[in-house]
């Protein structure tokens, strides 16, 4: 069998042939191969020793130490179809060294897959394109493709194509935009869905607080409010989608105590935030490409630790959200924080709250949601007169009070029955409630929160 050289390696043996053949000069030589007199006299000596072999590269038809074997790749294809078929190249490589401990590159990986028709979920269009013209090349040659091949084919001509986000700068300081919105997803695999809440820094890119749950509700994102105010401090600006929870009106009975809008701008307002809406999706880009990142990663993530239900999910996301941030977002010191630090004295549960009005019923006591409650003021019970207009405050952490004529009282529910009787029950002591108080310069009071809402409805007056 003839020695086959390529095609760099046929015109050096061809010039040094004429070389040693008297054909052409060394000087001649140098000029043809860009080489110095030295390395010419060492290809000629190699030439009248060796002849045509001296010019093959030394590790022709030699395997490289870094290739794998057929049982390492039947490994890789093995892990990949029935364990991570759903995750992207650059993932299922991590869990290949973390979890599978097999070392191998992100392109041995790619190629491997490739080559058996495997194509990543977060694959660029441009390499569908070359799969999708290989197999229909690979159709014409064969007539019949195989079952896998041909439903890979199948599924890149059905891809629609991307709409492309517009592009524009981060903002300068770590803590100046807070993109917030809810994913609906099949988070769990199981057919059905929850909601997931999230909040991300415009600047750095990192994820500030992430909560679960099964609806889009106020509750979650005060929690994840609650989150990013005692890990990092007060944004200077939110900006959240005004299609969801934010932007709630109820067309013939409209309804303060359901319009989340007006409950969480007036925690914003509360803690001196800036509170934007927008219905454009392309504005709050970060987020958006926050879901395209979590439906791939965390979703695989939790299926892997076959996590089923939101609590599981909620508690896992406290381990998972620091190493999210540790590998995908910028750097803090890179840019200056502009989030200020919480007053010590203040009590978030406070002030991320729920507001609606009532009126004082007969027996003196009010009607919320189903249950009858007292107004009290330290020990004492306040007897206030009927269809007297309150403001009541549901606290995060579900405490009860009344605001009027800036007091505040707590809410005592009245029980359905007596859990002691005074007449027969002489061996027990009820336990005696301490009630506690918010102070008067508390924002809670009910001229401030009517104040809020005069000046929210004239703003919308003159927009329109």
């Amino acid at each position: 069998m003839g020695i086959k050289l390529n095609m760099f390696e046929e015109e050096k043996y061809k010039t040094i042939k004429r070389v040693c053949e008297g054909q052409l000069s060394k000087e001649r030589a140098e000029v043809n191969l860009d080489l110095s007199r030295r390395q010419i006299n060492r290809l000629v000596n190699k030439y009248k020793e060796q002849g045509k072999a001296a010019f093959l590269h030394g590790n022709t038809n030699r395997k490289p130490a870094t290739t794998l074997t057929s049982e390492d790749k039947a490994t890789i294809l093995e892990c990949y179809q029935t364990k991570y078929l759903s995750f992207n190249i650059t993932h299922f490589v991590e869990k290949l060294n973390e979890i599978e401990e097999i070392k191998v590159s992100y392109t041995t990986v790619r190629n491997l897959l490739l080559e058996h028709h495997l194509l990543s979920p977060k694959a660029f269009k441009r390499t569908k394109r070359a799969k999708r013209n290989e197999l229909k090349e690979l159709e014409q040659t064969k007539k019949k493709l195989s079952k896998s091949e041909a439903k890979l084919l199948n599924e890149i001509e059905g891809v629609n194509p991307l709409k492309a986000h517009p592009t524009r700068a981060r903002k300068k300081y770590f803590g100046e935009l807070l993109q917030m919105d809810a994913s609906q997803h099949d988070w769990f695999k199981n057919g059905g869905y929850a909601h997931l809440h999230a909040a991300i820094d415009d600047a750095t890119g990192t994820v500030v607080g992430a909560y679960f749950d099964q609806e889009e509700t106020l509750n979650a994102y005060y929690e994840v409010s609650r989150q990013f105010l005692i890990t990092y401090g007060i944004p200077y600006e939110l900006l959240t989608d005004n299609r969801t929870v934010f932007e709630y009106r109820a067309e013939k009975n409209p309804s303060e105590e359901k319009d989340s809008f007006t409950q969480y701008g007036y925690a914003c307002h509360t803690l001196g935030i800036k509170l934007t809406t927008t219905s454009i999706p392309e504005t709050k880009g970060k987020i958006e490409r926050l879901w395209n990142t979590f439906q791939d990663r965390l979703l695989n993530e939790m299926a892997l630790l076959n996590i089923q239900t939101i609590d599981e999910a909620n508690q896992f996301l406290s381990m998972y959200l620091p190493k999210y941030n540790k590998k995908f977002a910028f750097s803090i010191k890179d840019t200056k924080s502009v989030f200020e630090k919480l007053p010590e004295s203040t009590k978030l549960e406070h002030i991320l709250a729920r507001f609606s009005r009532r009126m004082i019923q007969n027996g003196h006591c009010i009607k919320y949601q189903n249950k009858q409650y007292h107004l009290h003021n330290k020990s004492e019970r306040v007897l206030l007169p009927t269809k007297t207009k309150v403001l009541i405050i549901q606290t995060l952490d579900d405490e009860l009070y009344a605001s009027y004529k800036e007091e505040l009282y707590k809410l005592i529910e009245i029980p359905l029955r007596e859990e002691h009787s005074s007449s027969l029950d002489y061996s027990i002591k009820p336990k005696v409630q301490t009630t506690y108080i918010p102070p008067q310069t508390h924002p809670w009071k009910k001229a401030s929160y009517e104040r809020y809402l005069r000046k929210k409805k004239m703003k919308e007056a003159t927009t329109k």
